[in-house]
């Protein structure tokens, strides 16, 4: 007779399987928290991740009006407008913006003006181009309520010497300092007479590149064109030349030779000596009886003699 399993065995054989699996979770997690001591050490040595700081929204930066764009000073007395001027623009600007000639009035008797009205290069409306060409471009203005006066008075203290009077000090705009991606006004990139000397001889003489010129007006005048760029050099170099072509021409002119040919000015220290001049004598008359018939009157052709 065969032996058959008892099937209470066999029930209690499953539920103890079903126990263990139960507990088996719970031993593995009881074990991971009595680790060795010197495993919990060497953990906390370990350098846990820091979590990212979220990125704020922050506001737009406000204009800083704080900075600088400070007004000249008002107790200095000059000789001259020019003077004036050159010294008005170089702290002007050191403040972070440029200073333009707004109109001129007060005419003396030998045509002379005696006042200038100055103002922010960022003063007056912004102008809005309608142009359709391919450079794209945009106005500066901002109406910038910054102005003063130069005025040359007779009266002492100032003994006819030129002197600035503030009428309005507030600019509405940020100072320009220099950073790069900012646009630079155009004041602070005009080339003067002493610079665009210095850019004729190296032209002409150096035989020096755009790029060599640039490189060059910046280092040897320091900061008063370290903004000037390749297109501004470009720009004078040609001026100079229409200026000279101009100059030809009105010499031409003069002298009878047609104003519509280009021409180029030479030098008087390069031009050749005149040469000296020649003392021409005049043949005398000949007597009557040695008159001659003129050759040069006669004609070549000989006549046939009749035989």
């Amino acid at each position: 007779m065969a032996h058959q399993p008892n099937s209470h065995a066999q029930g209690q054989y499953m539920q103890q399987q079903f126990t263990l699996q139960a507990q088996l979770p719970q031993q593995n997690h009881m074990q991971q928290q009595q680790q060795h001591p010197l495993q919990q050490v060497h953990q906390s040595l370990q350098p846990h991740p820091h979590p990212q700081p979220q990125p704020l929204s922050q506001p737009p930066p406000r204009p800083n009006f704080q900075m600088s764009l400070l007004p000249p000073p008002q107790d200095r007395l000059y000789p001259d407008f020019t003077t004036l001027l050159t010294d008005v623009k170089s702290f002007a600007r050191t403040q972070g913006y440029a200073v333009v000639i707004g109109s001129s009035l007060n005419r003396d008797s030998e045509g002379n003006y005696r006042r200038y009205n100055l103002s922010c290069a960022k003063g007056g409306k912004s102008y809005a181009s309608h142009s359709k060409g391919i450079r794209n471009t945009r106005s500066t203005k901002t109406g910038c309520p910054m102005r003063m006066k130069a005025v040359q008075e007779k009266a002492h203290p100032y003994d006819d010497k030129w002197h600035v009077v503030v009428q309005c000090a507030e600019h509405n705009h940020e100072p320009f300092t220099g950073e790069p991606g900012v646009s630079v006004p155009a004041q602070f990139r005009k080339i003067e007479p002493d610079g665009a000397r210095w850019l004729m001889i190296m032209h002409r003489e150096a035989q020096l590149t755009l790029r060599q010129l640039t490189i060059g007006i910046r280092i040897s005048f320091g900061e008063k064109y370290q903004y000037v760029k390749k297109s501004d050099v470009r720009n004078m170099l040609a001026k100079m030349k229409r200026e000279e072509e101009r100059k030809a021409a009105q010499l031409a002119a003069q002298q009878g030779l047609p104003s519509n040919v280009p021409y180029t000015i030479i030098p008087q220290q390069h031009q050749p000596p005149p040469p000296p001049p020649v003392s021409v004598q005049q043949m005398p008359a000949l007597p009557e009886g040695m008159h001659v018939p003129d050759p040069d009157l006669e004609s070549d052709d000989d006549e046939v003699e009749n035989l």
